[in-house]
């Protein structure tokens, strides 16, 4: 069984065009500055079955009048989970969809090839982003959180635009506010965004719990 921390049915944040996410609990890196911190200590996520997580992306793919183009894995990080249910996973969802696959992991593509059971599921992912968050070498890349980390296009699939997102400066983020005054934050903040905003929060009495 896989532990899932959060899922987000469309996101423009994380990827090219609208797409599933989720994001998996589970990292023993502690990277500093990391923007996953609070979400991966805390004891917060749902048990879920391959079968359980492909039906809730192939659902989320088929639902509305313009369906997502992909499904973004972040966490946490996904190879923290067993390796075999995360490539049934995928292997569902690739079988009955035409979605694509971009995956964010702090091991590096070298170490995962190396492995014999994670590398099965690299088959599976379009792009591959990979490295751990070094917070010196955050200098604002889209969809990376610092220079060390790569692109690996495993695919054809976006290989042709890969000149373009190495270029790519500008970075967004979605942010979410539920009832119970938590913010749930999506995508790659610029250095020291949390920080800043939670100052900015605090000076107008609110109180936010960051994920």
């Amino acid at each position: 069984m896989m532990q899932v921390a959060r899922k987000k049915a469309r996101c423009k944040v994380l990827g090219p065009g609208e797409r599933a996410v989720i994001w998996f609990h589970g990292c023993s890196r502690r990277c500093p500055g990391c923007i996953a911190e609070t979400m991966n200590a805390a004891a917060q996520y749902e048990t879920v079955s391959p079968e359980q997580l492909a039906d809730w992306v192939l659902t989320t793919a088929r639902r509305g009048s313009k369906g997502i183009g992909g499904i973004t894995l972040s966490g946490g990080d996904p190879f923290f989970q067993p390796a075999n249910e995360l490539a049934e996973f995928l292997n569902r969802v690739k079988e009955d969809s035409t979605l694509s696959v971009l995956c964010y992991t702090g091991y590096t593509l070298e170490e995962l090839q190396a492995d014999v059971e994670r590398s099965t599921v690299l088959p599976y992912i379009d792009v591959l982003v990979d490295g751990q968050y070094v917070q010196e070498l955050d200098d604002g890349q889209r969809w990376r959180g610092s220079g060390n980390q790569r692109f690996h296009f495993l695919t054809e699939r976006y290989r042709s635009e890969s000149d373009a997102w190495y270029a790519a400066k500008e970075r967004q983020v979605e942010i979410e506010l539920d009832l119970n005054g938590k913010l749930f934050l999506s995508g790659v903040p610029s250095k020291d965004f949390i920080a800043k905003l939670a100052a900015e929060l605090h000076r107008r009495d609110v109180d936010v719990d960051f994920s």
